[in-house]
């Protein structure tokens, strides 16, 4: 599975924009095949800051998601409503568990 956070930042003349822009791209992206989750989410201690957090598939998902015609709407119109440049991370994800495997009710006690 690959997880993507990308971590933008507007202010409050744009802050419409965003999430108009940030909640279309969701909604398309969540119908691509290969798409497990695509969410938008805002800051509860800085104004204007967003979180998109996509979990995908595989690599070859990802990359056909790069060739929607969505994505290309998003890149364009995503400019004009951030400060600066998005600070984007891939993470390559080999496994995952629940909370009760690693919390104190699980396993590892």
């Amino acid at each position: 599975m690959i997880v993507v956070v990308g971590r933008v930042r507007t202010d409050s003349s744009k802050r419409e924009d965003l999430v108009r822009i940030g909640t279309a791209v969701a909604a398309a992206s969540r119908e691509e095949e290969g798409c497990i989750a695509y969410r938008l989410y805002e800051a509860a201690d800085v104004p204007n800051e967003f979180v998109f957090v996509e979990e995908w598939r595989d690599d070859a998902a990802l990359q056909a998601h790069f060739k929607t015609p969505h994505i290309a709407e998003f890149l364009a119109a995503i400019p004009n409503a951030i400060e600066w440049p998005p600070d984007v991370k891939f993470h390559e994800v080999a496994g995952s568990r629940d909370l009760a495997e690693v919390g104190a009710g699980g396993p590892n006690r």
